[in-house]
Order: C-alpha cells, then sequence, then structure tokens
C-alpha cells in the first residue's frame, strides 16, 4: 500500500514539474515577443534624426518664432531643449509649465510641447553676507548647524566635519546641537 503512494506522489510530481515547465517556456516567450515588438514600435516611431535635421532644427530654434510646437526627438530632455530654444537651460520650468507635465522627466519620443514665449533666464548666485566668527568658541544660538557655523567660520559649509571632530566629546550626533552648547573651532 506505501508503495502505491509513493509512486502516485511521484507521478503526479512528474505531472506538476512538467506543468509549471511549460508555464515558465510560456511566460519567457511571450516576454520576449513583448520586448522586440515594442523595441520595433520604438525605433519606427522615435527614429533618429539625420545629423542634416539636427542642424536645420537647430538653426531654426534660434529664428523661430515663439511660441512654437516642437515635437520630442529620441535622447531629448527638457534642459536641453530650453537651451534651443532660450540659450539658457533654466527655462526648463516655462516649458514644463506651459505644457502642464506633471512628470517633467518622462518625456515621449514624438510628444508635442509648447515652446513658450518668454524672456530668457540667467543662473543667478545668492550672496548672503553672514557674520563671521573669529575666535576659537563659539556659543550654540537657535537655528544653528554644524554647516552653518563652518560657513560662518571658514566660509565653507563642507567644514563641518572639522567642527564635529574638534567636539566629539560634546556632540554624539552631527545632526543634533543645542543652543547655548559652546563648541571649539579649530583654526
Amino acid at each position: 500500500m506505501s508503495n502505491t503512494i509513493t509512486e502516485r506522489l511521484k507521478n503526479s510530481e512528474q505531472t506538476i514539474s512538467f506543468i509549471l515547465g511549460i508555464l515558465v517556456v510560456l511566460v519567457v516567450g511571450s516576454l520576449i515577443f513583448r520586448y522586440f515588438t515594442q523595441r520595433s514600435e520604438m525605433t519606427q516611431v522615435g527614429e533618429v534624426p539625420s545629423s542634416e535635421q539636427t542642424a536645420s532644427d537647430e538653426a531654426l530654434a534660434g529664428e523661430t518664432a515663439l511660441p512654437y510646437k516642437y515635437t520630442v526627438q529620441t535622447g531629448d530632455h527638457l534642459w536641453a531643449i530650453a537651451e534651443r530654444y532660450y540659450d539658457s537651460g533654466y527655462n526648463w520650468t516655462d516649458i514644463a509649465q506651459a505644457n502642464e507635465l506633471v512628470n517633467p522627466n518622462g518625456l515621449a519620443v514624438g510628444q508635442e510641447l509648447i515652446i513658450p514665449d518668454v524672456q530668457a533666464k540667467e543662473a543667478t548666485v545668492l550672496l548672503v553676507e553672514v557674520d563671521s566668527i573669529e575666535g576659537s568658541n563659539y556659543i550654540v544660538k537657535e537655528g544653528d548647524s554644524l554647516s552653518k557655523i563652518a560657513l560662518r567660520a571658514y566660509s565653507d559649509i563642507y567644514e563641518w566635519e572639522k567642527i564635529y571632530e574638534a567636539n566629539l566629546d560634546k556632540i554624539s550626533n552631527p545632526s543634533i546641537i543645542y543652543p547655548g552648547q559652546e563648541l571649539t573651532i579649530p583654526r
């Protein structure tokens, strides 16, 4: 009797293995088929423009009256498109707003974008005047952090580690300092 149960289990185990093997082959086959069909569709829709076409597009970009409809090409991103039409990548936000893009990183080949008529933006540097720390000791104030103290002491926020290492006996976590705490500022 025990032999028949064992034989039945072996037979059913072989059947289950056979069925699972067929399922794996079918799933892998459908994934491969899907990959190649999507790839051929992408090649047809988003063919790489010829160098002549790209050169003519770039020549037109400087001369094109805005607003303008632009068709996204393979490899495009908003920064590059903004540079093409405004000579400033910072205008990518204007393009994103004009097209109500939820995900500015999710451009699709063939997608049409409106290039709005706006002024070109320039990079600006915000200079903030801060009181420098001259001495070798400093008492922490409300809102201070090691990087803010480093900026005032060394004019470089990345020097916060110097302050942290000099105060290991007072600071257990570099992200947590307290008002009234006296710190050594190494010179």
